[in-house]
């Protein structure tokens, strides 16, 4: 069965048409496009230009269209004549005779003695649609003071901890919005507590909720609430009032159009029978079932009562493995951020997080699985388009998915992106792939690391040249051919492996230069020509199923990346293993 892939449309944002002859002026045009025609007015006082700019930008779907320009022409000063100029225009024209201009992609077109200059904005980027429908991932969470707030926020979205603990002192104002340039993917809202007879806490914590509820776009919608309860002592009481009357009032609020994660925080302090026994995501290694019963008698059954329902609820061990449980809640906060809210919220708070590294996978393949990953045999989204912009808006899609605190915009710049295209081509001695066993990831980039960072074997560069320069196929227009098949798909992977060892690399820090060069010395140590040689050897027998139905190459693409993914549960001992080597890492390694 054939596979048709509809072509993404041609977006133009502006038209300028300018008149050399004096004797002749612009009064309007008109815009054909099959059955429409959009009438173009803006000409200047004197009639010799007319400029028109889209916003949103004009999406063309068809294949052909037209344009009507309609002009006076003076004979000897004394006569005026009406005179009709109509210009034809095919996509593919439009999209392979465009020139790139101080940063504009601009289409030109002479008739006579009237220019015309079409605008062609630059390949779209998946991740600024969802960003423009959803900015940040908006965060509620209540809970008393010392209840671990504080810690939560910080573990989870990488945002100092004297800043969040800045922001949570004082009068509690649940309009006030946190935000921070660490991570631009978030905003935060503190509810406070309930004591006992709070009566008025609770009323304005449903009205903030309600009127949130009701706000018509997503990015002003509440998007989740983390309510912070502490493990009772023995005979301790779980729920105060307040927090009871906030869990049985308004069920459609809370249960349906607001996903609640009850956080059960303290579990260090518990002082059930294993008061010091938790291991990974919380789970009790001592006395373990009869700490989890009581647990859940204690704990789970009387939330369930209170909404008279299951309710999402996740415990929070003590500080050596608060990171591991913390991605337990990120976890079941973005499962039901997409269930009840919408994919476009989830998917920013899977950016916004900090703490899991499987979802940041997940976010890139989701991303890419919207638009440029797909069809990249058959060139469908990328017709038109130099090797470089097609590159560029998916390394553009993959960087901001990763939402690194990256305050100079290193690993947006040119010389990351050169160096990323000049390790394409360097595979002139690639290994025998054909009976290659399956290896550990995280254990080969955490190895390659730690020889880089030992004194004898540290050597701060990355196949050093005499500068990093834009390869020359690079500003080619894009072919679906082998070579350029291979050159998309392997930037994909590497860029990708690249963003988990950085995940590895800074933890609690902002991205700079000597961490990016180090991450991909250890990328090119540890699997680098690996990746390369399955795309290389897989590449020929994708390309002849290009038409077929199913996406043999997006398919390809995503299994070597899960491949050479690093997982979950290994992510913080495996950066355990190089937070003292990192320490050598010289502050003033450069890019070259």
């Amino acid at each position: 069965m054939s596979y048709h892939q509809p072509k993404p449309p041609l977006c133009i944002s502006s038209i300028g048409i300018t008149v050399c002859d004096p004797k002749r002026r612009v009064e309007f045009a008109e815009l054909k496009i099959g059955s429409h025609t959009r009438g173009l007015h803006g000409g200047s006082v004197a009639g010799m230009t007319l400029g028109v700019t889209f916003d949103p930008v004009l999406e063309v779907i068809v294949d052909q269209f037209s344009l009507s320009v309609h002009c006076r022409h003076n004979i000897m000063g004394l006569i005026s004549q009406k005179k009709l100029v109509d210009v034809s225009f095919t996509r593919d024209k439009l999209l392979h005779r465009s020139v790139n201009r101080d940063g504009k992609r601009e289409f030109h077109e002479t008739q006579g003695k009237m220019n015309i200059i079409i605008e062609i904005w630059q390949l779209r980027s998946t991740v600024d649609a969802i960003v423009r429908a959803c900015p940040r991932f908006r965060l509620l969470v209540l809970g008393q003071t010392g209840v671990g707030k504080s810690a939560l926020i910080q573990y989870a979205f990488k945002i100092n901890d004297g800043h969040i603990s800045k922001y949570m002192q004082g009068d509690i104002d649940i309009n006030k919005q946190f935000f921070t340039t660490a991570n631009s993917k978030f905003v935060l809202h503190d509810g406070g507590g309930f004591e006992s007879d709070d009566s008025n806490n609770v009323s304005t914590v449903k009205d903030f909720i309600a009127r949130r509820l009701e706000m018509p776009d997503l990015e002003d919608k509440l998007h989740a609430i983390w309510l912070c309860v502490p493990i009772p002592h023995i005979k301790g009481c779980l729920l105060e009032n307040g927090v009871r009357d906030l869990l049985r009032s308004s069920k459609q609020v809370l249960g349906c159009d607001i996903p609640i994660v009850v956080v059960l925080t303290q579990l260090n302090l518990y002082d059930g029978p294993s008061q010091h026994s938790t291991t990974i995501a919380g789970q009790i290694s001592e006395d373990a079932e009869l700490t989890k019963n009581i647990l859940h008698q204690s704990c789970v059954e009387p939330l369930e009562v209170a909404v008279d329902s299951e309710i999402p609820h996740v415990v929070v061990s003590a500080e050596d493995t608060m990171e591991d449980t913390v991605q337990q809640l990120v976890d079941v906060t973005t499962t039901n951020v997409d269930k009840y809210i919408a994919a476009e919220a989830a998917l920013v708070a899977m950016m916004a997080q900090q703490v899991d590294i499987g979802l940041k996978i997940k976010a890139s393949i989701v991303v890419g699985k919207k638009r440029h990953w797909k069809c990249l045999a058959a060139g469908a989204n990328f017709t038109g388009y130099t090797m470089w912009e097609c590159l560029s808006v998916i390394h553009a899609d993959i960087i901001v998915t990763w939402n690194f605190d990256d305050p100079h915009q290193d690993l947006l710049g040119l010389e990351f992106k050169q160096l990323l295209l000049r390790g394409l081509d360097n595979d002139n001695q690639l290994p025998d792939m054909t009976n290659a066993p399956n290896f550990d990831f995280g254990l080969a980039v955490v190895s390659a690391i730690v020889d880089i960072l030992t004194p004898h074997e540290f050597a701060p560069s990355v196949s050093a040249t005499m500068g990093v320069v834009t390869p020359a196929w690079a500003h080619e227009i894009y072919q679906p051919t082998n070579i350029n098949l291979s050159r998309i798909m392997t930037y994909i992977v590497d860029l990708t492996c690249i963003m988990q060892i950085l995940f590895l690399l800074a933890p609690k820090w902002p991205i700079t230069c000597p961490v990016i060069k180090l991450a991909m010395i250890a990328y090119d140590a540890a699997s680098k020509s690996h990746v390369h040689a399955a795309i290389q050897s897989s590449v020929p027998s994708l390309v002849p199923h290009a038409h077929v139905e199913g996406d043999h190459v997006l398919n390809r693409i995503i299994e070597l990346i899960e491949q050479h993914s690093i997982k979950v549960s290994k992510a913080r001992d495996l950066r355990a293993k190089i937070i003292e080597m990192q320490r050598r890492l010289d502050d003033e390694w450069v890019w070259v």
